[in-house]
């Protein structure tokens, strides 16, 4: 389960965070770069204790080189011979230059083939944007500077199918209340560590546990990635990496991110 959004900033800068939530308590993930495009992959067996049979496909949260941001997080499995979603949120990054051409691209893909049931949240210099999907079914919601989503359609309802019955409208709800008083990046790491259910929270430590947390942000400087390993609210090393794409792209750049992403899985194109 994951808890997803996006903030427009003073000055033009924005960003977009997503708290992994799985359904095991260590995770290592697995990352792909070229001068294009950065991902983390998704995976379908996201659940499976046995990490052995992990199978990866998509992207789960993800940048490309004209600064578009997207994310996505899990409604549930259905229809059940649907395409896993992750799918939608590389293609949105491989095919799209900003929200609109994304979204063009994002209802393309579900013209020729049904999807899992999920929420993407895409943000460019202009635009912060909410995709539901559902099987061929795609709405999508423009929202002024900030929107963030969990695990449950909003448009189209939540349903007693979804895969978190139990935790995805009260952390919707704590991340709305919270985003809507942020206005930087400190105010989203703390958002991201909270526990506003007491022992669990944004910062989950409930049947899901909160396995890795993101922020990519956009200055003039580039896409800057800062990301933990582990429960935001604990004691291990946050990683504030500068994302080699476009212009800032070279092998030994991109070499030196991928060692610095905390995992040991990675793959360079």
């Amino acid at each position: 389960m994951c808890t997803t959004g996006a903030l427009h900033l003073d000055g033009g800068d924005y960003l977009l965070f997503k708290n992994k939530d799985f359904g095991r308590q260590n995770f290592d993930d697995s990352v792909f770069i070229n001068q294009d495009v950065f991902g983390v992959k998704g995976l379908t067996t996201w659940a499976n204790t046995d990490s052995s049979s992990d199978q990866y496909s998509g992207f789960s949260i993800g940048a490309n080189r004209h600064g578009l941001l997207c994310a996505d997080s899990n409604v549930r499995e259905e229809p059940p011979r649907g395409t896993n979603y992750d799918v939608l949120t590389e293609i949105a990054l491989t095919e799209g230059t900003d929200v609109k051409t994304a979204v063009e691209a994002i209802q393309h893909a579900l013209s020729v083939e049904s999807y899992w049931c999920a929420n993407l949240i895409l943000v460019d210099p202009s635009v912060v944007a909410v995709v539901e999907i559902k099987g061929s079914e795609l709405h999508c919601s423009h929202h002024p500077g900030r929107a963030t989503r969990t695990n449950h359609h909003v448009h189209f309802g939540a349903s007693v199918s979804d895969h978190d019955v139990a935790t995805s409208a009260d952390r919707f709800n704590w991340s709305s209340r919270r985003l809507s008083q942020a206005s930087g990046l400190f105010d989203v790491l703390e958002l991201q560590e909270s526990h506003d259910g007491d022992q669990t929270g944004i910062c989950n430590h409930s049947s899901y546990q909160t396995v890795y947390s993101y922020v990519l942000i956009r200055t003039i400087e580039g896409i800057r990635l800062s990301v933990k390993q582990g429960h935001p609210c604990g004691n291990g090393l946050t990683q504030n990496l500068l994302l080699p794409l476009g212009e800032s792209w070279s092998r030994k750049e991109t070499e030196a991110f991928v060692a610095a992403f905390p995992s040991t899985q990675s793959s360079i194109g």
